[in-house]
């Protein structure tokens, strides 16, 4: 008796997680992933949008001022807006599949989605890379830091991504989907290396230029004990390097995992676990807009204190 009835409970378990382990009929993305990314996408797209529409109003009518740090985070609040405004669509692309609002609008979507991710992670390189000339080097950073400069490397950055971006309108193949089952030339072994050494240098940036500037932050407070506190200031470089790795690292493994299982040099069968952990994974790098709002939080604290020292400060 006991075991028909654990018999009877392992078919219902087995009928209930069946359609989120494996795809349903000819569907493209499992039940699991949709309702995740539906879980995950909604809220991100609500408060990273209500936090970045506040910073961006705060730095344009609270602080008005055009030095480097604004407008590498103007540049940084643009960036998480215009992939925001791309997530609705996507919502809709996972939640119906067959894709019902025109081929182009799709590539234009898929591009503005995929740029403005790259183009958060650079420009966040950028934050971390010019915080640490000023710190380590300043009298370098006098004559390195100015606001054209620092409008010229944004603009190059933007141009960049949006250039390594336009082979999306040229190798999309299935319209009848958006936002997943891209072109095979897509997952050549050039495009992903590339991708995946863009983000490991970035990553690797990130961790020197955070590791350096913790560093003399603490043996500047140790040195002197009337010294200005910058806890503020190692907070703001902790919470920019967490964001950085918790959002992004997941997604660039997973893409490699991907591209591994693609190439058979992962078995076969792990193909679609793998394809869903690169969904989920994507899904996780969205929050990064959200938790920018940490590190825009502290900058303005930091700003503020500024004002007060040093009110002609670049």
């Amino acid at each position: 008796m006991s075991g028909s009835g654990s018999g009877s409970e392992y078919h219902f378990v087995i009928a209930f997680l069946s359609p989120l382990l494996v795809p349903t009929g000819n569907r493209t993305v499992d039940e699991f992933v949709r309702r995740f990314q539906l879980f995950v996408s909604v809220p991100t797209f609500i408060l990273g949008l209500v936090f970045n529409v506040f910073a961006l109003w705060s730095l344009c009518f609270r602080f008005r001022r055009s030095n480097v740090s604004v407008i590498y985070m103007m540049n940084l609040i643009m960036a998480d807006i215009l992939l925001l405004s791309s997530l609705p669509f996507k919502i809709y692309a996972y939640q119906t599949v067959e894709w019902s609002l025109g081929p182009a609008f799709c590539m234009f979507l898929e591009c503005l989605y995929y740029v403005n991710t790259y183009a958060s992670i650079l420009m966040t390189v950028l934050i971390c890379l010019d915080r640490y000339i000023s710190i380590k080097h300043p009298f370098l950073a006098r004559s390195f830091r100015s606001p054209q400069k620092t409008a010229a490397a944004c603009a190059t950055v933007w141009i960049v991504v949006w250039s390594c971006s336009a082979c999306i309108y040229f190798t999309k193949t299935a319209k009848s989907v958006c936002f997943f089952n891209h072109s095979p030339s897509l997952w050549k072994l050039p495009v992903v290396v590339f991708i995946q050494t863009l983000f490991v240098l970035s990553a690797l940036v990130m961790v020197f230029c955070s590791v350096q500037i913790v560093r003399a932050l603490r043996r500047i407070n140790g040195a002197k004990e009337g010294c200005r506190d910058n806890s503020k200031s190692v907070n703001i470089v902790l919470s920019n390097l967490s964001t950085f790795l918790v959002c992004f690292t997941p997604y660039h493994l997973a893409m490699l995992l991907y591209f591994l299982a693609q190439k058979s040099l992962i078995h076969a069968k792990y193909l679609t676990t793998v394809r869903n952990a690169l969904q989920i994974c994507l899904c996780l790098a969205n929050i990064n807009c959200v938790l920018d709002a940490i590190y825009y939080y502290f900058v303005f604290k930091e700003f503020r204190k500024s004002h007060k020292h040093s009110p002609t400060d670049r």
